[in-house]
């Protein structure tokens, strides 16, 4: 009983570990009906707004657990509800923090339509309990109407190496624009030009900028194709770069993002759904993309998603730990070509694997059983550079299920190959 209860210990500890090492990616509480989040850190705490019930508001102290505060707003403002009719929920905050004050830009809106408004409000500080705690609108910042060849909602202000101001903001219609603010009003300079930044012909779907300066680079991460449809969404979350704030900005491949240009940071994958409308939280050394998705298991119910960023060698952001909430932490920072340990492991009926892959290239993704006999091409085309996932349901390539064991899963670039052992359980 005694090498019971010391095993019983060192599993009990071993899970303890596991579950510390991975937390950070396993958001609870809270954490549904998240819609569009914008993230800040402010003392010990994390507070993060996002769409719905007239802006709400959440706080953590740990990335991980999250529980609600009280609204933004008691109602819409009424300058908003005269200047958009119809207008029913305020959409896509954004927080910025300068000289002691918090300014929280919003959207006024309705679906498919450009007459739009970009609002404020600020306040002392995010603590709700302290006599200073009060929301205070500001009225409209920037509108666009049936006239304009934009739309003015999902804001984002962001500071350049001089220490001025900018305000990007966009969707559909011709993109993603870019004004600078002034930095008493924190609205629009006079006469100040206004800059596209961001754009994709025919179906025009991008939108949500946020803007990151880094490693001597403005980054631009947007959003792609079409959010707010469930499981159905197709939102995934682009990125380009730029040495000045104004842009140009072009991808990887240097496309110009005026131009359609982006490379994906993340996408869906059979669970989440349409990720996208991020947030880049600078955190002390590390850095957290901060997003939206839509869960599969939960008939897909928008949830706040929390993925570590890390820049790899050419300065671009990479995703690191892509994997399901509550999975085991699989990786350090990815080299040019990582193959992660799949999930759950053993598996029945189907398991999980990720790999990552710096440039494009025809990928190869095969199981084998220990003889080396080709079991299994569960992927044989080319990917772009990134995190991607797949999964394996323990059949062959005639779609009959294999029997229990060890299988070796590889996968193979032009330059790369790289294998682990993966365990079946019938």
């Amino acid at each position: 009983m005694k090498h019971v209860k010391q095993l019983l210990g060192l599993i009990t500890g071993h899970i303890l570990m596991l579950v510390l090492a991975c937390s950070i990616f396993a958001q609870t509480g809270a954490v549904t009906f998240v819609h569009d989040p914008c993230i800040i850190k402010s003392g010990d705490y994390y507070t993060l707004f996002s769409t719905g019930n007239l802006i709400e508001m959440r706080r953590s102290s740990d990335l991980q657990y999250w529980h609600r505060l009280d609204p933004v707003f008691q109602s819409i403002p009424e300058w908003g509800v005269q200047e958009v009719p119809g207008v029913s929920n305020i959409w896509a905050p954004d927080i910025f923090y300068l000289d002691s004050t918090y300014y929280l830009y919003y959207s006024l809106s309705t679906f498919g339509s450009n007459r739009s408004r970009i609002g404020l409000a600020t306040n002392k500080t995010l603590d709700p309990d302290s006599p200073d705690y009060q929301w205070i609108d500001r009225g409209k910042v920037i509108e666009s109407n049936p006239e304009n060849n934009y739309n003015a909602i999902d804001p984002n202000v962001a500071k350049d190496n001089e220490g001025r101001l900018w305000l990007s903001f966009g969707s559909f219609w011709s993109g993603i624009k870019l004004i600078e603010l002034d930095t008493t009003t924190m609205k629009p300079c006079q006469a100040a030009p206004l800059y596209s930044i961001a754009g994709r012909s025919g179906v025009g779907a991008v939108e949500a900028p946020f803007i990151v300066f880094k490693n001597g680079y403005f980054y631009l991460f947007v959003s792609f194709d079409f959010c707010c449809q469930g499981v159905n969404s197709t939102y995934k979350i682009m990125v380009g770069r730029s040495n000045e704030i104004t842009g140009p900005y072009s991808d990887r491949n240097n496309v110009l993002m005026t131009s359609g240009g982006g490379h994906v940071v993340i996408e869906g994958d059979e669970r989440w759904r349409g990720p996208g409308h991020c947030a880049v939280l600078p955190d002390g050394e590390e850095s957290w993309l901060v997003h939206h998705a839509y869960d599969a298991r939960a008939n897909g119910v928008p949830t706040l998603r929390i993925e570590k960023l890390i820049w790899n060698e050419e300065n671009w952001p990479v995703v690191d730990n892509a994997m399901p909430v509550g999975g085991e932490k699989q990786s350090s920072i990815p080299n040019a070509f990582v193959l992660y340990q799949n999930y759950p492991n053993p598996f029945n009926p189907t398991t999980n694997i990720s790999f990552y892959i710096e440039k494009p290239t025809n990928v190869v993704f095969e199981i084998y059983d220990l003889a080396g006999k080709p079991i299994k091409t569960v992927i044989d085309n080319k990917k772009v550079n990134g995190v991607f996932k797949t999964k394996w349901d323990g059949t062959d390539n005639f779609g009959q299920f294999i029997p229990s064991g060890i299988y070796i899963c590889t996968l193979k670039t032009e330059q790369h190959r790289i294998s682990k052992k993966i365990t079946l359980i019938r």
